[in-house]
């Protein structure tokens, strides 16, 4: 899977987007191991829960070039090798033909419809998805993009709001619905700065609902593959456990804690 500066070029793929793989320690095995025959969340559910969060990236890039070329006054109806796109007076239709957008990247085929929303401060659209195929995956729904920069602050931060039914390559089947807030908050030194990443959303996969609450900002700092600060809750069919990511150390690890205390490390490699 990709690390969290996989693509850091366009704000709309600056996701956080990290397998997490369980290493117990022999002191937490016994603790934990109450949940083992009930609903302990497994690696394979959580790649599947962070497998989501930049399933459209491609795309998404490819329509902020495409809402930038509009808004500059530079737009008209553009037949590309790949693409085709029609632009009206309140958004533009992307149409896809079984290829690449860009070099080595996934195939696509299918349909987007964009719509602007907001007003000149604001970068704002809303797409929808209509049997949208990124390579093996299927997407259908809608993500609704917001985006707001401060000067003085020094940050920009971008909302959105997904309601996606989503077929993954295996099979699987995941509807998600809810909210991410993900931020870029620049140093004083170029080339300083972090990512931060919150929100609440919500999966359902398999006959399981997963819950993600964000309950302290996650937070990566620029030259770090993964996030290094922050608590993420994740609740599976009611079973509670909370993702602690550090103190802002640069590394790879994160600790589960399950309800009873029980305390599970956790590495953040792929």
């Amino acid at each position: 899977m990709s690390n969290v500066f996989s693509n850091t070029r366009n704000v709309l793929l600056a996701t956080a987007s990290v397998a997490l793989l369980f290493s117990c320690s022999d002191e937490a095995k016994e603790s934990i191991e109450e949940f083992q025959e009930e609903q302990k969340v497994s690696k394979t559910e959580l790649q599947t829960i962070l497998e989501t969060v930049n399933v459209s990236g491609e795309v998404d890039e490819l329509v902020s070039e495409l809402y930038d070329m509009d808004k500059s006054g530079s737009a008209a109806k553009v037949e590309e090798e790949c693409y085709i796109v029609d632009y009206s007076d309140t958004g533009f239709t992307l149409s896809f033909d079984d290829c690449s957008a860009k070099e080595d990247g996934e195939l696509l085929n299918g349909t987007i419809s964009v719509v602007y929303g907001g007003d000149n401060e604001n970068y704002a659209f809303t797409v929808t998805y209509n049997d949208l195929m990124v390579g093996d995956v299927s997407i259908d729904g809608t993500r609704s993009f917001k985006i707001n920069s401060s000067e003085e602050e020094q940050s920009i931060s971008w909302t959105v709001y997904s309601d996606m039914d989503i077929v993954l390559a295996d099979g699987a089947e995941v509807a998600e619905e809810g909210e991410k807030t993900v931020g870029f908050v620049f140093g004083e030194e170029f080339g300083s700065g972090a990512l931060t990443l919150d929100g609440e959303w919500i999966l359902k996969s398999e006959g399981n609902t997963y819950i993600v609450d964000i309950t302290e900002i996650l937070e990566a700092q620029f030259g770090c593959e993964h996030f290094g600060k922050g608590v993420m809750a994740l609740s599976k069919n009611g079973l509670e456990v909370s993702v602690n990511f550090g103190d802002g150390t640069c590394d790879d690890v994160a600790t589960l804690i399950y309800p009873n205390e029980a305390e599970e490390e956790i590495s953040l490699k792929d």
